[in-house]
């Protein structure tokens, strides 16, 4: 759009608003024929029409603003906002009122007039949640996930979308459902997700057919599908879809949509190199872009013209009024001039009185202003300090929490690697997943008030699910046996063995699900089931389904399980946990873009469910061991351990003794200082909290004296400021306690080759 153009929009917009503001009751009658679009359009209204006859004329308003919506032709429907809201009060429902305010706030969204949207759109919530109107409220989620997609929060506006799916579901809205799982793929398109692009796409494929696969929303639906397919690298399959788009809009006033047509055809050959394809789709494109500014440009000019007619004739009428009162006022005698005279100086009389009295207020108003301001101040400083205190709370209990759990996962790392103990290599193994997984809890628990405004993880693993779930199980064996319980993991073959996703959340989903079944169910079976929904090449949608023969959960209770530290239980004297295992649960998955659904029937049990989207990973089992660490590369290597704990002490000597490490202890950073300045080690490993002198103090005064050496933080705190002060420091890389075995023997072994090969360049 020219800069013209943008400023007659404003123009017209911003005239519409000052007209109209001088009178609280627009007219209705002959001046508003004057605009030509609006009287082809809209069934015919004046001052004496029926009720029904308003409410005909405001359906048709809400059917042609909606239509022009769609048309990219926003001024008409601008300036007869006004009227139409007005003629919606008068009906006496809600319901044209909260639609006509939806259509009016996103075109103005169109016009980044997101302010004006915002008002409207508030007014409609703060109605809705006097009436508890499931429907209104839909829409103002859906208004409010439209105002942050058109101020470019767009993973914000997925996320608000996401948000409104359960009410429209239940509303039984397929309009809406189709809308909002459209834009939800539209947005992971242009964020370049196209793993939940895909997801999205497919639901959106089942409203389009429920609803008959009308051609505007059609052809914007394939347009999403060749965005998705170009993400996916498959130019020639997108290409298709975009042919599919423009054939479907030419011809017809979705111009926009056409245009995107041709955009997304030019983006997939440019991925192709075919620069002849592009230059064809380039003349068409100029075009089509010309044609839709000269179309917006006289829509305008049309617009204000209307506009203009519309005051012209207003004034023209004032005119005629004020010439016969003239002619009255010279035929009245001189009293009845006095009587005016003396009128219009008491009406300025009144308007003194009126001018101070609000003076007066005003200055109450000023003086309270003052003071609600010094009180946000003080509450504000409170809140700083409040949130100060609470991120320290956080680091400390942070630290005090991994160090023991440090031990349990260095012991059992060490005992794994002893031959001698092969017998109990399963529990072992069992023992260091459920630390591992106590680690990932804690962390959840320790930010849980953080989750809500986190993005779920991108971190992401190769596994075998049917492994991993059987280790999960087996981490339940003590309060299976203990409850008398029948476990049975039923895994489908249509699903892939090897699946690429995070497999630390997806464990912490399944341990609090299991760990519940198991905890509430008594001699019964648990049922944990595995199944395929939904296959590409690269991608599967894997159903979950943990069910049991437990006493079940009243429909009553059912809303209420997710709520945090909530206990629900069915049975006296039974089981009696923190209360945050199902709130953890519901947060992670909305997170993932997915929900989980409860099943449940008093005495017979309960079944929850939910469905994940997961890569498949192409790679040969093999590839999903670790390497293999090479032994030699530690042997005989001097470090230097710093670390005031006795118990830590003792686990990371061990550890790195079994690949024959010389190790010194500093139990403090002035010991520290003083062995390497009387040694010489090929690495050290700092821990960052000890008395006397910390880390970050150690490290800066070694590298006072000794720049190559490298060291590594060892940190039981994950803080982004103390991640900050490590690196200022001097240090080359921080391992968070407790860590995984053969990722600290890979960060050791990186380190001294790092400066290894460092040390050789300086020499050549």
């Amino acid at each position: 759009m020219t800069n013209l153009t943008k400023t007659l929009l404003f123009l017209i917009f911003f005239y519409s608003i000052s007209g109209r503001s001088q009178s609280e009751v627009p007219n209705i009658g002959p001046d508003l024929t004057s605009y030509t679009a609006i009287n082809e359009s809209l069934p015919k209204i004046s001052k004496d029409s029926t009720n029904a006859e308003i409410i005909k004329h405001v359906e048709a308003t809400i059917a042609w603003m909606t239509e022009e919506h769609y048309k990219s032709s926003y001024a008409p429907s601008l300036i007869y906002s006004d009227t139409a809201l007005y003629l919606a009060k008068k009906t006496d429902s809600t319901k044209y009122l909260h639609d006509l305010r939806t259509v009016i706030g996103n075109t103005m969204l169109r016009i980044k007039d997101t302010a004006r949207a915002k008002v409207l759109f508030l007014k409609s919530f703060e109605e809705a949640k006097v009436s508890n109107d499931s429907t209104v409220l839909l829409r103002f989620i859906n208004n409010l996930a439209n105002v942050y997609y058109f101020t470019d929060y767009k993973k914000k506006a997925a996320d608000k979308y996401i948000e409104s799916i359960g009410i429209a579901k239940r509303l039984k809205d397929t309009t809406r459902l189709f809308v909002i799982h459209h834009n939800v793929a539209r947005i992971y398109n242009e964020i370049e997700d196209p793993v939940n692009s895909s997801f999205y796409i497919k639901e959106t494929e089942r409203y389009l057919n429920d609803l008959g696969n009308p051609p505007h929303y059609l052809s914007s639906h394939i347009h999403n599908q060749g965005q998705m397919l170009l993400l996916l690298n498959k130019p020639d399959e997108a290409i298709l879809k975009f042919k599919e788009t423009i054939r479907i809009c030419e011809g017809t006033e979705f111009v926009d949509a056409l245009i995107e047509g041709y955009e997304g055809y030019r983006k997939a050959l440019e991925v192709k190199k075919d620069y002849k394809g592009i230059y064809e789709v380039d003349k068409l494109l100029s075009l089509y872009d010309d044609k839709k500014e000269k179309d917006v440009e006289n829509n305008i000019i049309e617009a204000v013209t209307a506009e203009l007619n519309v005051e012209r004739y207003k004034e023209q009428i004032k005119s005629k009024e004020l010439e016969k009162q003239l002619l009255e006022q010279k035929a009245e005698q001189k009293n009845g001039l006095l009587f005016i005279v003396f009128l219009i100086v008491f009406l300025l009389l009144i308007i003194l009185v009126i001018s101070y009295l609000s003076s007066e207020k005003r200055q109450v108003l000023v003086k309270d202003l003052k003071l609600k301001n010094s009180q946000y101040l003080v509450a504000k400083e409170e809140s700083e300090y409040l949130a100060k205190s609470k991120e320290k709370f956080f680091a400390t209990i942070s630290h005090e929490l991994r160090t023991p759990l440090y031990g349990v996962v260095g012991i059992s790392s060490i005992l794994l690697e002893d031959k001698a103990l092969n017998g109990h290599k399963e529990d072992l193994k069992t023992l260091k997943f459920s630390a591992n997984y106590l680690l990932a809890l804690i962390n959840d628990l320790l930010q849980f008030n953080k989750i809500e405004n986190k993005f779920f993880t991108k971190e992401e693993s190769t596994f075998n699910l049917k492994d991993q779930i059987s280790i999960i199980v087996s981490s339940f064996e003590y309060i299976r046996l203990q409850h008398n319980n029948e476990i049975n993991i039923q895994v489908s073959e249509e699903v892939p063995p090897l699946l690429k996703g995070n497999l630390i959340r997806l464990s912490q989903v399944l341990m609090n699900l299991v760990g519940n079944a198991c905890k509430f169910t008594e001699r019964g079976v648990i049922d944990v089931i595995v199944n395929a929904k939904a296959k590409t090449d690269t991608v599967v949608e894997v159903e979950f389904i943990i069910k049991d023969t437990g006493p079940g959960i009243e429909a009553s209770k059912l809303s209420s399980i997710f709520d945090e530290f909530s206990q629900v239980n069915a049975i006296p004297n039974s089981y009696q946990g923190t209360g945050l295992g199902l709130p953890i649960v519901k947060k992670l998955l909305e997170q993932a873009g997915s929900e989980i659904v409860v099943e449940s029937d008093l005495g017979k049990g309960c079944t929850f469910k939910f469905t994940l989207p997961l890569k498949i990973e192409v790679a040969q089992e093999q590839e999903m061991i670790a390497p293999i660490i090479d032994l030699k590369l530690l042997n005989n290597k001097r470090i230097l351990i710093v670390e005031d704990n006795r118990i830590n002490q003792i686990v990371t000597k061990k550890i790195l003794k079994i690949s024959n490490v010389q190790c010194d202890i500093a139990e403090n950073g002035d010991e520290a200082i003083a062995k390497v300045k009387e040694n010489t080690y090929d690495l050290i490993l700092m821990d960052i909290n000890m008395p006397v002198k910390n880390g970050i103090d150690a490290t800066r005064e070694i590298r006072l004296f000794n720049k190559t050496v490298p060291i590594i933080a060892l940190t039981a705190v994950e803080i982004e400021e103390e991640r900050v002060l490590v690196f200022e420091s001097g240090m080359n890389d921080i391992i968070v306690k407790p860590y995984d075995l053969d990722y600290f023997k890979r960060t050791i072994i990186k380190n001294i080759l790092s400066a290894s090969n460092s040390t050789q360049k300086k020499t050549a």
